[in-house]
């Protein structure tokens, strides 16, 4: 029954694959989208400081400069990366770069607002 606690939702989640293939994806409820399907199908886990397991290639391509050295630190700095997080973690990347390459035109402020927000959605804290 829709609105009780305890009783509504749950029971028929959709997997993240499911929610793209059926093209139902919806930022507002979802979250960022899976920039591949690769990337949201498996949770990853990392391994410890002495043997780190390498990082997925779907998470880096694409990336370069300070967005991928962000992305590196964060992958072998943290651990229990879930698929949303991994997700967000590429975006953070390519709008490390975008800050970068806007500096001084008139889209550096909007980048700088995601950069933000997409900081506070990670939640890297220790």
């Amino acid at each position: 029954m829709a609105g009780r606690p305890g009783r509504s939702g749950g029971a028929n989640k959709l997997t993240p694959e499911e929610l793209l293939r059926r093209g139902t994806w919806r930022v507002y409820r979802h979250g960022p989208r899976p920039a591949s399907l690769a990337l949201a199908a498996a949770r990853v886990e990392t391994g410890s400081k002495s043997d780190p397991v390498s990082i997925p290639p779907a998470l880096v391509e694409g990336l370069t400069g300070r967005g991928l050295a962000f992305v590196r630190d964060c992958w072998h700095r943290y651990s229990g990366w879930a698929p949303a997080s991994l997700a967000l973690l590429r975006e953070t990347g390519f709008t490390i770069n975008a800050v970068e390459q806007l500096r001084g035109e008139r889209g550096e402020r909007q980048a700088q607002r995601t950069l933000l927000a997409l900081l506070a959605a990670l939640s890297l804290e220790k």
